[in-house]
């Protein structure tokens, strides 16, 4: 594999499916060859499928709960339409219903968090052995079944009762969801991309999401309006998911060649030796290290025993925490999203007052504002970075005379790889600490164009996501990618565990009487996470 000169041996510098001895005869059609760029347009479906129903999703859970809430008191004296948005809206927007749909949204994350556990873990490791391809398939097949229960629980709410919408969660944990989705989405990216330019590449996978998510939710609203039917957004979503089933099927090119796919193998084979399976209890050590032992890829490790040259560490000279506690301030980072994704919609629907569509322009609004940040100026940044980086090191180096300073502007070999990878650290730092005084100004807006106006700060959080994931992925050997984001997908089940019940609760208790005490909390993670991330960094 082809390195540059002035780099570390040990430093990865091309993509791992484009070795520079492949002949150019045996190079396959642009159409049966693999790349990030077939993850972009896929990314705006599958985004925008999922923003179709995004605000909806949360008014039919809110309605069903209003149903449970009044018919078991006999208050509904007529048939109860759950697909109308005209009826009872009035009677289900009170603090009552709000506490309770709060609860049972945190019963829906538990059901499909807690086998999630168990699943993601495996599916990264299989998609490392079986190609990234198979854990797509799975994920998207879970999502036509969610969505045919959620169908079948809605047309049927008296039959089935609302109870009955935790089997589609189920569903969702054990295939992995979104999550499993996603993951395998940036485990193929990671195969198609040089370690130098995967930051910029997963902004535009995670931009291209958002780009997806601002549109879905505007347009699912205009459908529910016109069709005056909430269901109307899922039939859609189930006819695009099947289209996406036999895209991910018939055209998507596989990622990972035999050759890479049976290296991957061998490498697992030898991590997994150590367990015996000659007995039940090594069977349940066996079980159990498949679920959580990619955890074990952030605990410290001597990154200067390197495999075999097809399956380098990338990047050997972070200290051997920086993987550690990049992970703790992932895990922080993820928690304030969760927790601010579900309550940002109860909390303006009722400090607010907005409706359905309303809370759909948003959305678009907020996912426009994202997508600008992923595809122009986090590009724009990461391009004149050295530049950025020069400056400040001027700066610094001649006000302070720490001796950390010193060695970050030394000349030596790895310069331009340090330096790059300072800047990202540094970006990481300052956007966690923009976020999280934005979260505190959430707190402080007394009207809705001051809720807006911070969300377009906001948004810059947005960068931290991709540029963690980057730097994540150039601190373990290729054949561990699926195995990394498989254990960055089981933190993030974990969370959608602790997470609701921490924060879901925690809301249903502030609503009644101070409901904005819920965006200091979040606004607390994120300045945890900004400490933490000084921890990361080159030796």
């Amino acid at each position: 594999m082809a390195t540059q000169s002035n780099f570390d041996n040990n430093i990865e510098v091309e993509p791992l499916l484009l070795s520079s001895s492949t002949p150019f005869h045996n190079k396959k059609v642009w159409y049966k060859t693999a790349s990030a760029y077939w993850l972009l347009p896929m990314f705006i479906v599958v985004s925008l499928t999922s923003g179709l129903s995004v605000a909806a999703e949360i008014q039919l859970y809110l309605r069903a709960v209003c149903h449970y809430y009044y018919s078991r008191n006999g208050q509904f004296t007529s048939a109860f339409s759950l697909s109308s948005i005209n009826d009872t809206d009035n009677d289900c927007n009170n603090v009552d219903v709000q506490a309770i749909t709060s609860r049972f949204l945190m019963a829906l994350n538990l059901c499909s968090a807690i086998p999630a556990i168990f699943v993601l873990g495996p599916l990264g490791t299989l998609s490392d052995r079986k190609g990234r391809k198979r854990t797509l398939l799975i994920s998207t097949i879970g999502t036509i079944l969610i969505t045919l229960n959620l169908l079948l629980v809605s047309n049927f709410l008296d039959m089935f009762g609302i109870y009955f919408f935790l089997v589609g969660s189920l569903v969702e944990g054990l295939t992995g969801g979104f999550f499993s989705l996603s993951e395998a989405s940036y485990a193929y990216a990671t195969d198609c991309t040089s370690p130098t330019r995967r930051n910029v590449i997963f902004g535009w996978i995670q931009g291209a999401m958002f780009a997806g998510f601002s549109i879905g939710p505007t347009i699912g609203g205009w459908i529910v309006k016109i069709t005056d039917n909430l269901l109307s957004v899922y039939y859609v979503k189930l006819v695009i998911n099947i289209m996406l089933f036999f895209f991910f099927l018939l055209i998507l090119p596989e990622s990972l060649t035999e050759e890479k796919l049976l290296t991957n193998l061998k490498r697992q084979e030898e991590l997994n030796s150590t367990i015996s399976p000659n007995s039940w209890i090594n069977s349940f050590i066996s079980l159990i290290y498949s679920i959580f032992g990619p955890l074990a890829l952030f605990l410290p490790s001597d990154n200067s025993k390197q495999q075999n040259s097809n399956d380098k560490v990338p990047i050997v000279f972070f200290t051997k925490y920086s993987s550690l506690l990049l992970a703790i301030t992932y895990t922080l980072l993820s928690a304030s999203i969760m927790a601010m994704t579900n309550l940002s919609l109860l909390y303006t629907s009722l400090v607010f007052k907005w409706s359905l569509l309303e809370q759909g322009y948003f959305i678009f609004m907020q996912g426009v504002t994202k997508v600008f940040v992923l595809f122009i100026l986090y590009p724009i940044l990461v391009k004149f970075k050295k530049q950025i980086l020069s400056y400040f090191q001027t700066v610094l180096s001649k006000n302070f005379r720490y001796n950390i300073i010193r060695e970050r502007i030394v000349e030596d070999d790895e310069k331009q790889m340090r330096r790059e990878l300072i800047f990202e650290i540094w970006v990481i730092r300052l956007v966690l600490l923009i976020d999280g005084l934005s979260h505190v100004a959430y707190g402080l807006a007394t009207s809705g164009s001051v809720f807006i106006g911070v969300t377009v700060v906001s948004a810059l959080g947005i960068i931290t996501t991709p540029a963690i994931k980057s730097l994540q992925t150039n601190l373990v050997a290729p054949s561990q990618i699926g195995r990394l984001l498989g254990a960055i997908s089981v933190i993030d089940s974990i969370l959608r565990i602790a997470v609701p019940l921490i924060f879901d609760s925690l809301y249903s208790i502030l609503v009644k009487t101070s409901p904005n005490l819920i965006w200091y909390y979040i606004a607390a993670l994120l300045f945890i996470g900004c400490i933490f991330s000084f921890g990361v960094g080159p030796k």
